[in-house]
């Protein structure tokens, strides 16, 4: 058994997934459960929500990336959708960093339930070079900067880091109404 100071989970020696997993547990009621981990001290989540107006336009920009393993992140319009250039409507964005693209999207945005999903991505070698699009999994998490009610920075995690490295990926996202 794990022996924790109270909810701190840097020390436990398990990863960030364990941890969420282990706070699910230790906190049945779902209404009365964290929707975040200690860990050293900092509020670290896995996913994040960011109340948003019905329309608006969203920004994401990539601020720094550790060149080690391919990362990104998700943008998730929870009954909506975000407009693509050309008109395309997704509920769901995937952005890479990428050095041969720009390192800011920026989309307008419908959302009916007024809230707006964000979490990190990484890619992941396996044996015979597969790789494998993940997030949620071992060390991957984020703390988030709270510049202002619509602009957050998050300092993320991939899931290989050992211990978590919260500087991996640093990505701000900026609500526009």
């Amino acid at each position: 058994m794990v022996q924790l100071r109270g909810d701190e989970y840097a020390d436990s020696g398990r990863d960030i997934q364990w941890a969420m997993v282990d706070q699910v547990k230790r906190y049945p009621d779902k209404s009365k459960r964290p929707d975040h981990i200690l860990w050293n001290g900092r509020v670290v989540k896995t996913y994040d929500r960011i109340p948003v107006a019905e329309s608006g336009l969203i920004r994401a920009e990539f601020l720094s990336v550790k060149p080690e393993f391919e990362q990104g992140f998700d943008l998730k319009v929870y009954d909506g959708w975000l407009e693509l250039e050309k008109g395309e409507r997704v509920d769901i964005l995937r952005t890479w960093k990428d050095n041969r693209y720009e390192d800011s999207v920026e989309y307008p945005f419908f959302c009916r339930k007024g809230e707006i999903g964000v979490w990190n991505v990484f890619k992941r070698m396996y044996g015979n070079d597969r790789v494998v699009e993940e997030k949620w999994t071992g060390n991957a998490g984020f703390w988030v900067e709270e510049l202002s009610e619509s602009e957050r920075i998050y300092h993320c995690s991939h899931g290989m880091a050992d211990p978590p490295d919260f500087e991996a990926l640093v990505f701000k996202v900026s609500i526009f109404r």
